[in-house]
């Protein structure tokens, strides 16, 4: 039998152990996929999560920062002016920080 020949029927009938380690790492690289895909659905579920929480959150507070816009305004509380400026500062500074972070971690281009 030639070399030639030889190397021929290795490669069109390797060895069991030559065929193990093959289906092995076949076998590692699909579980490796798999893995990857459910860490992605997994952060995927995560953000629609963390983004509805922060979504309430903030409606929350929007609201709240209304009442008391409202109450003030219809004389129930009695704010000076510097509170009520200071308190629409800090809330809209609040909204668009959270908006951004929330933005920038939903929609974050992957590597």
């Amino acid at each position: 039998m030639s070399i030639q020949e030889s190397i021929t029927n290795e490669v069109v009938r390797p060895e069991p152990e030559v065929a193990d380690r093959a289906n092995a790492e076949v076998d590692e690289e699909k579980r490796k996929k798999q893995l990857d895909n459910d860490g992605l659905a997994q952060d995927m579920d995560e953000r629609k999560l963390y983004a509805h929480r922060i979504f309430v959150l903030v409606c929350m507070w929007l609201f709240l920062v209304s009442l008391v816009f409202v109450a003030d305004g219809n004389g129930n509380l009695h704010y000076s002016d510097s509170v009520i400026i200071t308190l629409l500062t800090t809330t809209t500074a609040n909204v668009i920080g959270l908006f951004i972070l929330v933005t920038k971690y939903l929609f974050n281009p992957k590597k």
